[in-house]
């Protein structure tokens, strides 16, 4: 089975070819869904004329497998499952020097049935997709989600200066944050906020992530340094996936 994402907006889809073919290579291409073909002009029943990239298809995305669990967060190998499986796709980005800038449930799928009911059961086969966004390291961004970019995103975008902002990798490392914060409590850290109310708490001066509700003392701590408000403070992907809870939990404690 595959997905077929069709658009008329040529530029953002090549734009997302292009990084499908420069980052999911190599060592990394397991890590995102399989990109089988970029078709220049679609001729479906819904586009007449569009752009169209050809996936592997995934069962459900991980903000389903929340759903499907009623709102429980991830728990034991699963939880460990999902947040290694994201953490190895930040990896492959910045390995091809770019900033993903677009971390969240909707865009990690699972190629299997498991919604880790059991926690000694896992999330076997999760992968990234939509890689639309994703730009170099030291460019600007293109787009963002509210719910994944970060204080200092927040405030240039509030003074108007989103457009200019300048990219680091540490950008990512704040959303990876906020996805494993959802995937550990069941919901995301803004629960029923607008994208506006959003960006206006980010940017606030006094903002502090609250991670209190993650169970678990690595997992809260590994939260925690990515949840920083400081970028620099923040830590790299290569310091994340050196993680006790990494490394504790591959063992099989948790």
């Amino acid at each position: 089975m595959v997905a077929i994402k069709a658009s008329t907006n040529s530029e953002a889809l090549g734009r997302e070819n292009y990084n499908y073919d420069r980052i999911a290579k190599g060592r990394h291409a397991s890590r995102f869904v399989t990109k089988h073909e970029f078709l220049t002009r679609w001729g479906g029943p819904t586009f007449a004329a569009a752009n169209a990239l050809v996936l592997e298809r995934g069962e459900r995305d991980l903000k389903t497998v929340l759903a499907e669990r009623e709102g429980r967060g991830l728990e034991g190998r699963a939880m460990r499952d999902a947040a290694h499986a994201a953490a190895l796709c930040v990896q492959a980005v910045h390995s091809a020097k770019m900033v993903w800038t677009d971390l969240k449930p909707e865009n990690f799928v699972t190629t299997s049935e498991s919604i880790g009911a059991d926690p000694g059961e896992g999330l076997q086969g999760v992968k990234g997709i939509d890689l639309e966004s994703a730009i170099p390291v030291g460019e600007n961004p293109v787009d963002y989600s509210p719910e994944a970019c970060p204080p200092e995103f927040a405030e240039a975008f509030q003074e108007g200066r989103a457009l200019e902002f300048v990219l680091e990798y540490n950008y990512d490392a704040w959303s990876l944050g906020m996805l494993l914060y959802e995937l550990a409590t069941g919901k995301p850290y803004f629960v029923a906020e607008t994208a506006e109310q959003i960006t206006e708490a980010l940017a606030a001066p006094d903002f502090k992530a609250d991670v209190r509700e993650v169970e678990g003392k690595m997992l809260r701590n590994l939260i925690g340094k990515c949840l920083q408000k400081k970028p620099g403070r923040r830590p790299s992907i290569s310091e994340i996936l050196l993680h006790p809870y990494f490394i504790t939990t591959g063992m099989g404690f948790f």
